[in-house]
């Protein structure tokens, strides 16, 4: 899996994207100010029929955090949005769509550097 970015250093930097799919919840994809304007974008590698979206948004406690987001495949389907209660754990969604490639993006937050601990995806067996 491979994760692109908007305006925040590369994937590879501190608060880069591959930190939203490490599996680490103690790093964190941040963007650099964009507050309701972010996305993320991951590359599954090939196509996938996927079952379902998990989401733990980033916090500095009054700032950063986002409350609703939606997902855009490589076919132009959008999904959500989806609301997110706080940042305290990984929240799930149902979704049912084929895609190799799902833009996230940022529809409320809080303004800042919003940005996501862990984005989890769930392939269909």
């Amino acid at each position: 899996m491979r994760a692109t970015i908007n305006n925040c250093g590369g994937s590879g930097a501190s608060f880069g994207a591959n930190n939203a799919i490490d599996g680490d919840l103690n790093t964190q994809w941040s963007s650099n100010g964009d507050g309701d304007h972010a996305w993320i974008e991951i590359d599954l590698g090939k196509e996938f029929t996927i079952d379902a979206v998990g989401f733990r948004t980033r916090t500095m406690g009054s700032s950063a955090q986002i409350s609703q987001f939606r997902v855009i495949t490589d076919k132009g389907e959008m999904l959500g949005p989806f609301d997110i209660a706080d940042a305290s754990q990984v929240y799930y969604f149902p979704v049912n769509t084929t895609a190799q490639t799902l833009r996230f993006e940022v529809v409320k937050s809080s303004g800042g550097n919003t940005g996501a601990a862990e984005i989890e995806v769930y392939v269909a067996p």
